[in-house]
């Protein structure tokens, strides 16, 4: 088993204990077939199993009935919270697809060869995301885009960008 950082509950919702659930992706169709996610319950501490009774789609993000949360004052204390999922409930992808999660620590380098950094998050965007990229001091912003993204070779654990002219400060 493999906890995944999968979205933040936001807010309760309703009057019933419901909490409202957003996702980092934007791929919602996850949400429906959770059975358990985990709730982070503070720093140190390992997130809390929580069996998910019932979830449905609301706009961007779903709304969500746990065990064990029956009222407001219950749903209150989970908003902000960070919710994991063990990334065996995530349905299997074609060749060629990845999950945000797995570019997570991946090197990057130009397809000249040099070392630009290590991939410390994501940013989703409306229209575009964006890879924030560190290495010491230094931090690039690379859209996760063609032309910008070339490869992305997970056995290899690196990603490939071609000519970052404009971007990247040339030394």
């Amino acid at each position: 088993m493999g906890l995944i950082k999968y979205g933040k509950i936001t807010r309760a919702h309703g009057i019933s204990g419901e909490v409202k659930l957003t996702p980092f992706s934007r791929e919602l169709h996850s949400l429906s077939s959770l059975k358990t996610i985990f709730i982070e319950t503070g720093p140190g501490l390992s997130p809390v199993e929580t069996r998910v009774l019932q979830c449905r789609p609301h706009k961007s993000s779903a709304i969500v009935r746990l065990e064990g949360v029956d009222s407001v004052d219950d749903a209150d204390k989970l908003t902000g919270k960070n919710v994991y999922i063990d990334n065996s409930q995530l349905p299997p992808l074609k060749e060629d697809e990845f999950y945000w999660f797995q570019l997570i620590g991946l090197d990057i380098y130009t397809d000249d060869g040099r070392y630009l950094g290590e991939v410390q998050e994501l940013i989703d965007r409306a229209y575009q995301s964006v890879l924030v990229v560190k290495d010491g001091d230094k931090e690039l912003l690379i859209p996760l885009t063609e032309p910008f993204v070339k490869e992305i070779n997970l056995k290899e654990s690196k990603i490939i960008t071609s000519n970052l002219k404009g971007l990247i400060i040339q030394e």
